[in-house]
C-alpha cells in the first residue's frame, strides 16, 4: 500500500475529485484552505500580497491499483502544467 499526499491550487479541486472517483477511491482526507509556498509555485498565503489557497488530500491506494492512480496522476499534474500541483508518495506498512 501507498498513501499519496497531493497538494494542489484549490481551483484544481474539481479535477482532482473526479480523478479520484474515476478509480474508486473509497475513503480519503482532505484539507480545505491550506496555506504554503512549493518549489514550483508561487506562495499562495490568503492575503493581498499572496492572494489564494491549496487544497490538501491524503489517500491510501492497494497495490492493485497504484499503477492506474499513478499513471492518472501524472497526466493530471500534466494537463495542469505542473505548476500548483505536487503529490507525494509514502509508503504504507500498516493500516489500523
Amino acid at each position: 500500500m501507498k498513501m499519496l499526499l497531493m497538494i494542489y491550487d484549490a481551483d484544481f479541486d474539481e479535477d482532482v475529485m473526479k480523478m479520484l472517483a474515476t478509480q474508486s477511491v473509497a475513503g480519503y482526507t482532505k484539507w480545505e484552505r491550506v496555506l504554503g509556498k512549493g518549489k514550483r509555485s508561487d506562495p499562495r498565503l490568503g492575503d493581498a500580497v499572496w492572494p489564494g489557497y491549496n487544497n490538501a488530500i491524503a489517500v491510501v491506494i492497494e497495490d492493485d491499483v497504484e499503477d492506474n492512480i499513478i499513471d492518472m496522476v501524472k497526466s493530471l499534474h500534466s494537463k495542469l502544467g505542473g505548476k500548483g500541483f505536487a503529490v507525494f508518495e509514502f509508503p504504507v506498512s500498516r493500516m489500523v
